[in-house]
């Protein structure tokens, strides 16, 4: 351990820096769906099951979405490296086209799609209350995919404190604006569950808002945005940033679909099982939310020495990033253990939920290190622009291994809630594994050969 740190210690620092706001902002985000699942919990577990329902549906959007936005950073952030500084505006202008056309496009699918919920197998009660959870969420993706153009050009250009203000802000109006339509306070209207998509669509407006203002105060971002000319484009640039961002919406869309397959899957197996679900992939969310900090760092660090060809220091700040990711999550798989039977009473006090609940709760812990690696080896690959070979990766660990193990486990095999992550724990090994591989034997090459990333990429496979 000593020589690790020794190894990496600068690495580490570099890394902090970067990931600190992210995280920060992160916890933040996370801090608020966690009050949001308190107070709807507290509503039953009808209720809870159906914001777990409506999550994991407009969660494939979501993600898809910010899979897209994805593509800015690296872009960003090797032009800064290589000294590029005119490519930084175009990339900004033409990715802010393509988000925004994206959110358009999610608000129509997902209304004409509400009426498939009556089909996929779920209790009556829980899709009614989902629908009108799903109605509200659609329309806060277009704030939404708005406020990530902003973020992930900030972020690529090093600046991760300015989203980090956004975000803090924009989760103080998240919890007061839930708390006043989910309850009807503060002068509100009462709309339960739809009251904490309601009130997520008013503060995600809000942070448009508020990251605009901020970067307008920042000449360094500023000055990439403010001469930017909307009446002109190159069809090449979009399809370098779709190229690149829609493997990486792809790779993020096949582990929420697995994710979001196990909450139908849990459905399918009980109210309760759902219930508990939800209380266990909530919780987890909030560990690697904190993961998604570093993960980032490793993309705009990997992606700012391949602009400036220095592949040993590239290699350093994916590997590092890894190896910082695993100790955290050691030490939340712990708590995990420690805590399994405490955490659920957070959410809700019906015994049966609560006892499924603690025994997710294992599985979570188990699976907390590989969860961390394989986001933030995927990120690493992402800052090489290496995008294709990392989502057949993604598609086989999911779609071949996780879902099919979490539905038969579940539903043949007789193991319930169990049987759904254990299908998850088995996707999230083999993803973490050749996901830290790739990026490993890609990096490697590159210096003992010193060559370009196209061709170390077309040289090596898997």
């Amino acid at each position: 351990m000593a020589s690790i740190f020794q190894t990496y210690k600068d690495d580490f620092s570099k890394n902090l820096k970067l990931a600190f706001p992210i995280m920060a902002s992160q916890l933040g985000q996370i801090t608020v769906n966690l009050i949001d699942n308190i107070m709807v919990g507290k509503l039953g577990a009808v209720s809870l099951a159906a914001v777990s329902l409506g999550n994991a549906l407009f969660a494939v959007f979501m993600i898809i979405g910010m899979g897209i936005t994805f593509a800015l950073p690296p872009l960003v952030s090797n032009a800064h490296g290589a000294g590029e500084t005119k490519k930084i505006s175009q990339y900004f202008k033409h990715s802010s086209i393509v988000n925004f056309i994206f959110s358009l496009i999610t608000v129509a699918v997902i209304l004409a799609a509400l009426p498939l919920l009556n089909h996929l197998g779920q209790d009556p009660e829980v899709v009614l209350l989902a629908k009108e959870y799903l109605y509200y969420s659609a329309w806060s993706i277009i704030p939404y995919m708005i406020f990530l153009t902003f973020r992930s050009y900030s972020e690529g250009l090093s600046n991760t404190v300015l989203p980090m203000i956004a975000m803090i802000a924009g989760n103080i109006l998240n919890i007061l604006f839930n708390y006043a339509f989910i309850f009807g306070k503060l002068g509100a209207p009462e709309m339960g569950v739809g009251g904490a998509a309601f009130g997520s669509l008013l503060a995600r407006s809000g942070m448009v808002i508020i990251i605009v203002l901020l970067m307008m105060n920042w000449k360094s971002l500023w000055v990439h945005i403010k001469n930017v000319d909307y009446t002109k484009y190159q069809p090449k640039i979009f399809r370098k940033i779709l190229n690149l961002g829609l493997p990486t919406s792809l790779q993020m869309f096949f582990e929420i679909s697995a994710f979001s397959g196990a909450a139908l899957i849990a459905g399918m197996v009980g109210k309760n099982e759902q219930a508990a679900h939800q209380i266990a992939i909530n919780l987890s969310s909030v560990t690697f939310m904190i993961c998604t900090g570093l993960a980032m760092a490793s993309t705009i660090r990997v992606g700012n020495n391949l602009g400036k060809k220095d592949y040993v220091k590239l290699k350093d700040s994916g590997i590092s990033a890894m190896v910082q990711v695993g100790m955290i999550m050691a030490v939340f798989s712990l708590m995990f253990f420690l805590l399994k039977d405490y955490l659920p009473l957070i959410y809700i006090d019906d015994p049966k939920v609560l006892t499924i609940a603690s025994g997710l709760l294992v599985f979570s812990a188990i699976f907390q290190i590989p969860d961390g690696i394989q986001v933030t080896a995927l990120s690493a690959l992402r800052g090489l622009q290496d995008v294709k070979v990392p989502t057949i990766i993604t598609l086989v660990s999911y779609y071949f291994f996780g879902i099919p193990i979490s539905y038969f486990s579940a539903l043949h095999f007789g193991l319930g809630a169990y049987g759904v992550w254990l299908g998850l724990l088995v996707g999230l090994f083999i993803s973490a594994s050749l996901l830290t591989y790739r990026f490993y034997k890609l990096s490697s090459k590159m210096i003992d050969q010193n060559i370009s990333l196209e061709d170390t990429r077309d040289q090596f496979v898997i």
